[in-house]
Parts: C-alpha cells; structure tokens; sequence
C-alpha cells in the first residue's frame, strides 16, 4: 500500500515525464473522483470568509464555480492558484479554500492573506479550518484518498462537471509538466462547456 509520501512522489513523476500522456479517469483510482461528476456539489460549512463573501450556494446559482483548496507551502498550490484566478469572470467564481495543515488548526486571516499575495491568487478565500466541507466533499467518499489540493468545477445548476484529485494543472511548454497541460486543457473544455450551458430555468410552482 502507498504512504501519502510515496503517493506524493509517485504522481509528482508522472506530472514531470515527458511526453507522459493524460490517463483517462478511473472509477479504480480513488483520486480520480470520477464517481462524483453528474451529482450535485454537495454543501458547504466553511468557517469563516476571509476575503470576499460569504457565499452560500445559493448565492452563486446561475454562475460556475469552481473550488480549490490550497495551503502555504504548497508547491502544486502555487503553480496552479495563479492560473486559475484568471478565470474570475462575471459568469465565473474561483473560491480558493484555504485549509491549515495540520488540521485543526488556527491561523490568522492576515497570514492567509499574506501567503495569497506571495502566491498571486486575488479571488474570494474560504477557511475550511477543520476540513469539514474536505470531508464532506472529498476524503469521506473513499478513506484511501490522500490528496487535499482537489478542485471542484460546479455548473450554474449546482452540479459537479469536474474533478482534478490534486496536484497541479497549469499550461506549459515545457515537456516536464506535460501531463500538467494536458491536465489543465482538460479543465478548460469542462469549463466552456460549463459557461456555454444556461442554467436549468425554475418551474414556477
């Protein structure tokens, strides 16, 4: 069985191996999430906003969002937090959900802050202090799942359409993170597919 260390390498390789093509998603890979897409993002119970906000779900019904949880310290975290704060668009939400490792534990709104800017992210940020909505979410779906850098893409309807179980997915020339570009053109197709879609429109009763 692999350690979180090893699980850590392992997949670090195979984003950094030329020509390394993109794996379809497995039902077999507990990081794959693939058993989530099609179902309804489930809630969430952050504790508290740290900028922008509070959002609830409700809140954004008729916009994508897409979520990302991030810590300081996080080299995946950092490759790929500024690419996605390009997205923030009228239609278009990135909620970057900052979750202390390790958990619980208290941090100070003005150091999140702080590690946001060194990064380059600038959207909205969610504290998940406890990991309660990454339970929730992610890691009680399946126990052998290590990673906690995953992204939730939710269309205006509420709906997962994406997942990327960790790690990072950026665009690059460069033939080390192959499998990061491919990775990151795979999120923007699901995400024009997910701003070309209306939302459902509401029966009225």
């Amino acid at each position: 069985m692999l350690t979180h260390v090893n699980l850590l390498l392992l997949l670090t390789l195979l984003c950094a191996t030329p020509g390394a093509p993109a794996s379809p998603a497995s039902s077999d890979d507990p990081e794959s999430g693939v058993e989530l897409l099609g179902r309804p993002a489930p809630p969430w119970t952050f504790t508290r906003w740290i900028r922008g906000g509070p959002y609830k779900p409700a809140d954004l019904k008729g916009k994508v969002v897409l979520l990302r949880w991030w810590t300081d310290g996080c080299h995946f975290c950092r490759t790929t937090l500024p690419v996605i704060d390009k997205e923030q668009s009228a239609d278009v939400v990135v909620i970057g959900v900052y979750h202390p490792k390790p958990a619980p534990r208290k941090v100070r709104d003005a150091d999140v802050l702080a590690f946001a800017r060194d990064i380059g992210f600038t959207g909205p940020i969610a504290l998940d202090e406890k990991w309660k909505t990454l339970e929730r979410y992610w890691l009680a779906a399946n126990p052998e799942r290590s990673w906690t850098s995953v992204s939730f893409l939710i269309d205006r309807d509420g709906v997962i359409r994406w997942v990327h179980g960790g790690g990072e997915y950026h665009p690059s020339d460069d033939p080390a993170h192959h499998r990061c570009d491919l990775e990151f053109r795979d999120f923007e197709k699901a995400l024009d597919a997910a701003v070309a879609a209306p939302a459902t429109p509401v029966a009225n009763p």
